[in-house]
């Protein structure tokens, strides 16, 4: 039910939006491999547009592992200052394991500046409620650096640490990735690489994963103009960042 409720209010604001300045965005397919033999693919898709100081992005995925399932599904809203961004987002997520389901949801505050023509600085501060045998409170906070070696080659890394609350107890968690994406020809179409690793701090433990992918873009001729249609691809949720599903 709030999987139908979320994609319906989603195609009612495509619905309602008119015609902006600036659009664009893109869909693609990635293979991940997870460190706990957990591999498969994953189906991602993004949306946006800016008009004058306001501007909207939508994007959602659905992967298949060996075990797992995933849907996420996400909002936001930003205020354009022209060489930064700065707004709100709210995202949902859901995990099938072998027949039993977790949902989550998250929001929070982001924000982009560019420092150069060719370097974009990212935070985001973001909490949210997630199951796992319990339920889960989580607060994060994520830096990010993408730098555009060209105007279709681009490579970024993220930093965030946050606080997962079982109610029991609370444990201090950390996570990093990176990324890169290249579009080598005229047609639209870019390559994709990313390395994601995660860890529950003073305990050892920790999930990694690596993934390889293709999109095709929309609405710009080069990735930097698609990149400033949907300026935001962090990791919103708890099981996003676990799991590094997009």
């Amino acid at each position: 039910m709030k999987k139908t409720v979320l994609l319906a209010a989603a195609a009612a604001l495509f619905a309602a939006t008119p015609a902006f300045a600036q659009s664009g965005g893109s869909v693609g397919l990635n293979y991940t491999s997870i460190e706990d033999d957990e591999e498969g693919y994953q189906i991602d898709g993004a949306f946006g547009s800016t008009s004058g100081a306001v501007g909207f992005q939508i994007d959602a995925g659905y992967g298949q592992f060996d075990d797992l399932d995933t849907q996420t599904l996400a909002g936001h809203l930003f205020y354009n200052g022209g060489n930064w961004r700065l707004g709100g987002v709210f995202a949902y997520t859901n995990l099938e394991f072998s027949g039993d389901g977790v949902d989550e949801t998250a929001y929070g505050i982001e924000g982009s500046f560019d420092l150069g023509p060719q370097t974009v600085a990212l935070a985001s501060y973001t909490m949210g409620e997630a199951e796992f045998l319990v339920d889960l409170d989580t607060s994060f906070f994520d830096v990010g650096l993408n730098h555009y070696f060209s105007d279709n080659f681009r490579v970024g890394g993220a930093y965030g640490f946050g606080n997962i609350d079982g109610g029991a107890g609370d444990v201090d968690a950390s996570h990093w990735r990176l990324n890169a994406e290249w579009a080598p020809f005229t047609a639209p179409v870019s390559f994709t690489a990313g390395y994601n690793s995660f860890d529950v701090d003073d305990s050892g433990d920790s999930l990694s994963s690596w993934s390889i992918g293709a999109r095709w873009g929309f609405g710009g001729s080069t990735l930097r103009e698609r990149d400033n249609a949907t300026p935001f691809d962090a990791r919103t949720g708890f099981w996003q960042r676990f799991y590094d599903v997009r």
